[in-house]
């Protein structure tokens, strides 16, 4: 199985499809790249090269308890880039995948990148701080934080 070492060092699984322009999927929180398969498939078919990974503690990559923020994300994604050493890439992201990628643009600038595809993302900043006043209370945080670990299967039933 084809892996890659993240920014410590962490084996993060992939797959890779196709050959021609790389389209890079992100996925969103708790998928794995298997989530972007319908997608690969017919475009790794018509001539694109589709490669997906799994993030730090989904799927196939190790289940480490550290490095989930953006900053650390970011630069998985990175590494990916430079492992496959990608080029022209258009990036697909999905909901927290969207905030790897933004903090991916800013972190390593545009020079890998040709396009980039959000769907329902979510930004890099939710959280509400003296300088993200619209942001959302960290006691909402705190208690989706302790309902999914209390009881997972349970959560996962009702928010599937």
């Amino acid at each position: 199985m084809p892996y890659f070492e993240g920014s410590d060092k962490t084996s993060l699984f992939y797959t890779d499809w196709g050959q021609g322009k790389p389209v890079v999927f992100v996925a969103g929180a708790w998928l794995s790249s298997s989530a972007w398969e319908f997608q690969m498939l017919p475009l790794s078919e018509q001539g694109l090269r589709c490669v997906a990974f799994d993030k730090r503690g989904h799927g196939r990559s190790d289940w480490v308890g550290h490095g989930f923020d953006y900053d650390t994300l970011a630069d998985d994604l990175a590494a990916l880039l430079d492992h496959l050493d990608l080029h022209d890439v258009t990036l697909v992201a999905h909901s927290m995948g969207g905030g790897e990628v933004i903090r991916y643009l800013s972190r390593h600038g545009y020079d890998r990148i040709s396009k980039v595809i959000l769907i329902a993302v979510t930004a890099p900043l939710m959280l509400q701080t003296p300088d993200n006043p619209e942001g959302i209370d960290r006691s909402l945080f705190d208690t989706l934080s302790a309902e999914r670990t209390k009881d997972r299967p349970r959560w996962m039933t009702q928010n599937a």
